[in-house]
């Protein structure tokens, strides 16, 4: 099995017991039916620490001792997995849905554990998943790799999707560089950008005009009764934004231009596996070169991401982007052609 992230060995680990609850396993019986090698014991022993310790052991049991450890869904069909608490709890369901695909190697099994709980469902409470899917599923948008989640996301973001469902204003105390003083937000998506969660805003102070919060850096969320109505405009503007890949430092009103970057072939992996966006695509050259072409701004970003691949990318347009990289480079040749302190 290729490498993964605790993510997806958390997640794979988690689904593999809820979906066979009648059966009991050891931390190898789990290593053997997930194909997780064996230098990822110690960390497979830890993750179980994890499961079985959350929520009081509701989810996961453990029995045995010593070296027998055995675990075991503690949860008699993964039919239970939400209830009691279904009204507190299928804002987590549908945010799993969403981001399932984003873990590789645990997607189908828990795309099949989803479904499997989704069947069970009485039927208004079915419905009522399918109508919180519908109106959240284009509020969560993907413009990157996966994000690194933090251990005590869950609840943030159950107030953050619940807000955005809802059409309620948040409380955020916020870490930034004017302090940490608790602010009213209007959030209108979920973003994930390049390893991290963002939170997409309409300025209170500019109606009309979006920025984003860095999940990372929210200390505490509160749900307020003050309500808010969308904007259409706005909301396709933001949408826009993620898109062109201006969401998080871009202009307002992105303009896109023709971008087209030769690159050298031993680059094609890191390509794949790190897209710049998403309407960028690649073409082998007759010479084995990779020809990259996209619709994006030509902006700061941009820049620096052409700047990550120096020594294996030719900027062929737009123009302007060649000419600023031209300049850095009479920069560079300057600052390190002597010795340093000479």
């Amino acid at each position: 099995m290729a490498d993964i992230t605790r993510a997806d060995r958390v997640l794979q680990l988690f689904a593999l017991l809820i979906s066979n609850p009648g059966r009991s396993y050891s931390i190898s019986d789990l290593m053997a039916a997930l194909e997780i090698p064996e230098n990822e014991r110690r960390n497979v022993q830890r993750d179980m620490q994890s499961l079985t310790s959350a929520n009081g052991g509701t989810y996961i049991r453990v029995s045995g001792g010593q070296r027998a450890f055995r675990y075991q869904s503690a949860i008699k069909s993964a039919d239970n997995l939400l209830f009691p608490n279904f009204e507190n709890t299928m804002l987590h369901f549908v945010f799993l849905q969403r981001i399932a695909n984003m873990y590789p190697a645990a997607s189908e099994t828990v795309t099949d554990l989803l479904e499997k709980i989704q069947k069970s469902l009485p039927s208004n409470e079915k419905k009522a998943v399918e109508q919180l899917a519908q109106d959240l599923n284009s509020r969560i948008l993907f413009a990157g790799t996966p994000p690194m989640f933090e251990e005590d996301s869950s609840e943030k973001l159950k107030v953050i999707l619940r807000a955005i469902h809802e059409r309620r204003k948040i409380l955020v105390t916020y870490i930034s560089e004017t302090g940490n003083i608790p602010r009213m937000r209007i959030p209108l998506m979920v973003i994930l950008y390049q390893g991290e969660i963002y939170i997409g805003c309409e300025s209170q102070s500019h109606p009309g005009e979006t920025y984003t919060l860095k999940f990372r850096r929210i200390q505490k969320v509160e749900l307020t009764k003050e309500t808010f109505q969308d904007n259409p405009k706005t909301l396709e503007m933001l949408r826009k934004r993620v898109q062109l890949g201006s969401a998080i430092f871009g202009p307002q009103d992105p303009k896109a231009e023709d971008v087209e970057i030769v690159f050298s072939s031993h680059a094609q992996h890191y390509l794949e596996e790190k897209p710049f966006q998403r309407s960028m695509k690649m073409e082998k050259l007759r010479d084995g070169r990779l020809l990259v072409t996209m619709k994006a701004l030509n902006d700061e970003l941009l820049f620096r991401w052409v700047l990550s691949y120096a020594d294996s990318a030719e900027v062929i347009k737009p123009v302007a982007l060649r000419k600023k990289l031209r300049d850095f480079s009479y920069f560079l040749d300057s600052t390190y052609r002597h010795n340093p302190w000479h």
